[in-house]
């Protein structure tokens, strides 16, 4: 395959997480590696999957539960080949100021098997450890906007958001309670991933696209106004400074090279297993391929010694 043929790199949702992808996209990046790469908005980390087993994505930029499910389920050959940006936190509403006003309340959750039922079901047990009983899980919508008025009007005390949208709530009088990173989940459940089908017939182009998006990386981490405008534009925000401020809560403790996380993929499999046997036994390795940018990682610091 010709490295000038159309690559497609759909990612799920207009959130943080896509972030990288984007900068790699509109900074020249991948053009830079001789890749004409488009980054289509698939809607969802689902559709992404669908996307990649049917050859109308060549790489995808979503979260973990999806494609781990995709391999346990249906024997899919999906691999992450880098992490990525996916920072959670548990916002309260109005009232809910920490978790102790949540003894008792009414936590919103998805219900669809993604990265929410997981954030939800993880939470829930931490706050168990910290006396924070009684909790009430509520179902609500899965689209973003439908969501966040969920939490505005009162039908959830708390519920689980990722920037820009925890930024906007937050805004509007909500409170970040609990962030992941305090669990070791900062940056672990999100990144580039593609089939191990197509990595074995194209090797160059997967080589060019992680060198290109390490390199989009690093440009994230490192220049707030473009980044803040990338996210803005993509994400659909009025207001630059909520760009901003996500741009801001997204460089405590990000990576400077994005691996695949395996602690996060661990955790999410020990979720798993409790509906879903084959995850009992699974090999962490077996979800990821982590060759390039390892390769990535060893170019750049070559380059710069």
């Amino acid at each position: 395959m010709e490295s000038s043929q159309r690559i497609v790199a759909g990612y799920a949702t207009k959130g943080q997480g896509a972030g990288p992808l984007i900068v790699t996209e509109r900074a020249g990046y991948f053009r830079k590696y001789g890749l004409e790469v488009q980054t289509p908005l698939i809607g969802s980390a689902n559709g992404v999957v669908r996307g990649l087993m049917d050859g109308t994505l060549h790489f995808g930029n979503l979260a973990a539960p999806a494609l781990v499910r995709a391999r346990l389920e249906d024997s899919a050959d999906l691999v992450y080949l880098t992490g990525g940006i996916n920072q959670q936190f548990l916002v309260g509403g109005p009232q809910i100021k920490s978790i102790q006003d949540l003894k008792g309340g009414r936590i919103g959750f998805v219900s669809d098997g993604g990265l929410n039922d997981f954030l939800t079901s993880f939470v829930v047990d931490q706050l168990k450890k910290e006396g924070i009983h009684d909790l009430e899980l509520v179902s609500i919508p899965s689209e973003e906007d439908q969501r966040k008025g969920a939490l505005l009007k009162g039908e959830c005390d708390a519920l689980i958001l990722t920037p820009p949208a925890a930024v906007e709530v937050k805004r509007a009088g909500c409170h970040f309670i609990v962030d992941y990173a305090e669990y070791g989940l900062n940056f672990a459940l999100n990144g580039i991933a593609a089939r191990r089908s197509y990595l074995h017939h194209n090797e160059a182009i997967a080589r060019k696209f992680i060198l290109a998006y390490v390199e989009g990386m690093q440009r994230y981490r490192t220049d707030r106004a473009f980044t803040a405008k990338v996210q803005q534009e993509y994400s659909g925000l009025s207001d630059l400074s909520i760009a901003e401020e996500t741009y801001d809560l997204g460089q405590a403790g990000m990576p400077k090279v994005p691996h695949p996380v395996v602690h996060g993929l661990r955790a999410l499999l020990q979720f798993l297993a409790k509906e879903l046997p084959e995850a009992r036994n699974a090999d962490v390795s077996q979800f990821v391929d982590d060759r390039f940018i390892r390769e990535a990682e060893k170019q750049r610091t070559m380059a710069s010694a």
